[in-house]
């Protein structure tokens, strides 16, 4: 067997055997009516989740198919859910699982292979979108079932990658000449984050829209907004 898989694979069992004893430790402070306590280790038990996702991911490369990284990437569109489209107003939207409340240097990874695909794939046939002077909105949604003591802190390194990511394909620039940054909260239907891209002369309009935004999010369209549209960098 491969050195590297035969190493990977040691650190993913060390890492499985934490989250087991983990998931014991939440069942029991659950049943002691202990649920903040339970959260958090929920929290460690996720960036340990992510961290052996990466290794998997590493292993299927290791494994010398050429195609590896290609159904990797079509496993993982699968199973991570990313919206992408346009409202109708012109502003930008991606929609995808929640940003877990995590310091944990291997979510970024994890974070960055769900979301530079689902780029790369959303806008392969469509112009290219260039925001110059703009908001970029982070909302976090929360299930109408999930107490507001569990909402998590906006500090996570999973943000940076987000603004990375979306700048890179939307945008000028992300320095603050450009670029301003806003996050809030709402309850909704099912829990996400989604990521507004809103032009700066629009951003009261999006702030005044906000409380009303569906449980589900708004409706998006592929159609790319000619005003933000570019045939060449």
């Amino acid at each position: 067997m491969n050195k590297n898989i035969q190493r990977l694979l040691k650190q993913n069992k060390r890492d499985l055997a934490v989250c087991r004893d983990k998931l014991e430790q939440v069942a029991s402070l659950s049943r002691e009516g202990k649920e903040y306590e339970a959260n958090e280790l929920l929290q460690e038990i996720a960036a340990l989740s992510n961290r052996i996702a990466i290794r998997q991911r590493e292993m299927v490369m290791f494994c010398g198919n050429p195609s590896a990284q290609a159904d990797v990437e079509r496993i993982i569109a699968q199973t991570n859910r990313v919206e992408i489209g346009f409202t109708q107003e012109g502003w930008f939207v991606l929609r995808m699982e929640p940003l877990a409340k995590t310091k944990d240097a291997g979510s970024k990874e994890y974070i960055r292979g769900i979301i530079y695909p689902a780029l790369r794939r959303y806008f392969a046939d469509k112009p290219i979108v260039r925001y110059f002077n703009y908001t970029l909105i982070f909302r976090h949604v929360y299930d109408w079932e999930v107490p507001e003591s569990q909402y998590r802190d906006y500090d996570n390194v999973e943000v940076k990658v987000v603004v990375d990511a979306v700048a890179m394909y939307t945008t000028t620039d992300d320095n603050p000449r450009c670029c301003r940054m806003f996050h809030c909260c709402a309850p909704g239907e099912g829990s996400r984050t989604e990521v507004y891209v809103v032009p700066q002369e629009d951003f009261a309009k999006w702030c005044k829209m906000e409380p009303d935004i569906p449980a589900c999010g708004m409706p998006l369209t592929d159609k790319v907004p000619q005003k933000w549209a570019f045939d060449i960098i």
